[in-house]
């Protein structure tokens, strides 16, 4: 019995195994309600056992037939064939073992397995029993959202199907190192991002959470500099690449865990704290009125001028109207989250606000699996999440007319007037972000300003 279970990883597993893939998919999909299942299938404990764990062991096991057949230098292993051929020495086996799909397999099991360690970090040792199993369920539903981004983009068909005629020789040139290296940067900002929103999410509830999410903010700051420093020197940044941006999903992908990991520090951090002041609590239908109003009109603006930027998708009134439509679909999915307090899903100070944020957010690598289109739409996501910054901003401090709420309505309004101006669509995307990123600077700078002179006040 345990001989024949041996050889079945002598040959590609999701290949021999029609159900694996459509098992592990299902799995993870099963993840997404760990908010729910996560506590109430305490009384079934092998079943629980089950649902938590059947994802990451499905993921090990892919990554044991990949390192079986890649060691064996099996010849109708696709990577093989193409990559190593009958001649690969033991370094350049583990090298695309790394480098390769394995690497992104690697990558999704550490995330999985992360979610299901969570309550051992540090950030929650001191927390209460109750407090850590929120985090795990969150994380888990976290977990398998992103999951379900990862199967549908980076786990190809042809990756996991025997090459019925293979080459004679290698076809394609061996990766290096420094995609190890960014594959686990990219990893660690998802687990972080998944930590910020867990964190915000039970914030107003008892502040257990705090440690976390200042810790988790610090990390992404320090990793999402690094990542898109790294982006800068790809072809994410060219003209052409627009047009096909998904020829290369890994960079693909690479960009929409940045961009995700971005708003939440840059928007979501900022406003979610702000939302526990004076001045947002008592103007919390006034506060999200501007965002959702600024955030709708900036999309509609700079999908369009991203849209006449890129030859494929036409100009003028085309380039208007396709900016509406995905501005609309945006918006939708925005607004609808915001009914899901009345479900019950109220942890945050304003609710309403935070889902509107965390859907517009998490709406990104979705838009993506549905069209091409999709990037148009993603610099003005990111100006409308300053543009919520500066609404969070004026509310907090009260004046509109205060030196720090001008200068950053000021900045926004520069920057959203050359993003228009801009001349290619890559001018665009990083107006967007130096906009973003000036004004998360300027905001959490006056916060911890004020937190300051708060806590020389009570000292005095």
């Amino acid at each position: 019995m345990m001989k024949r279970g041996f050889l079945a990883f002598r040959y590609m597993l999701a290949d021999s195994a029609p159900y694996y893939l459509p098992a592990l998919f299902l799995s993870c999909l099963g993840w997404i309600f760990a908010f729910h299942l996560h506590g109430s299938l305490k009384h079934r404990p092998f079943l629980r056992r089950l649902y938590m764990l059947a994802p990451p062991i499905l993921v090990f096991g892919l990554l044991i037939s990949r390192a079986t057949d890649l060691f064996s230098l099996n010849s109708s292993h696709p990577e093989v064939a193409l990559m190593l051929g009958d001649k690969a020495t033991f370094q350049e086996r583990v090298l695309v073992l790394f480098t390769g799909q394995g690497g992104i397999e690697g990558g999704l099991l550490a995330l999985l397995v992360f979610s299901l360690l969570s309550p051992r970090l540090p950030s929650l040792r001191s927390v209460s029993t109750q407090t850590a199993e929120f985090v795990q369920s969150r994380l888990m539903t976290y977990a398998g959202w992103w999951s379900i981004v990862v199967l549908m983009m980076l786990f190809p068909q042809e990756g996991y199907t025997p090459l019925d005629l293979p080459p004679a020789s290698p076809t394609m040139a061996l990766p290096d190192w420094s995609v190890l290296a960014s594959t686990v940067l990219f990893t660690l900002l998802l687990m972080m991002s998944g930590e910020i929103i867990t964190a915000s999410a039970h914030l107003a509830s008892n502040g257990e959470t705090q440690l976390l999410f200042q810790r988790a903010l610090l990390k992404s700051i320090v990793a999402g500099l690094i990542g898109w420093a790294c982006l800068a020197q790809t072809d994410a940044f060219t003209s052409s690449w627009w047009a096909r941006p998904m020829t290369d999903n890994r960079l693909a992908m690479a960009i929409v865990i940045a961009l995700v990991s971005a708003l939440l520090v840059g928007v979501h951090a900022f406003s979610t704290v702000a939302e526990g002041l004076e001045g947002p609590a008592l103007k919390q239908a006034q506060t999200l009125t501007w965002s959702v109003l600024i955030s709708a009109v900036s999309m509609v603006v700079l999908t369009a001028v991203m849209a006449d930027g890129v030859s494929v998708y036409g100009n003028g009134t085309d380039a208007l109207l396709l900016g509406w439509r995905w501005m609309a679909l945006a918006m939708f999915v925005g607004v609808s989250s915001m009914i899901l307090p009345m479900a019950g899903f109220d942890a945050a100070h304003h609710p309403e606000a935070w889902w509107f944020r965390i859907s517009l957010t998490l709406f990104i690598p979705f838009s993506v699996l549905a069209s091409n289109g999709a990037w148009l739409l993603f610099p003005a996501i990111v100006m409308a999440g300053a543009a919520q910054s500066t609404v969070y901003l004026a509310t907090s401090i009260g004046r509109i007319t205060h030196p720090v709420v001008a200068l950053s309505f000021a900045v926004w309004t520069g920057h959203f007037v050359w993003s228009i101006v801009a001349e290619n669509p890559e001018q665009t995307m990083g107006i967007s972000l130096f906009a973003l990123g000036f004004i998360a600077v300027l905001s959490l700078a006056w916060l911890r300003h004020e937190r300051n002179a708060g806590s020389g006040k009570t000292t005095n």
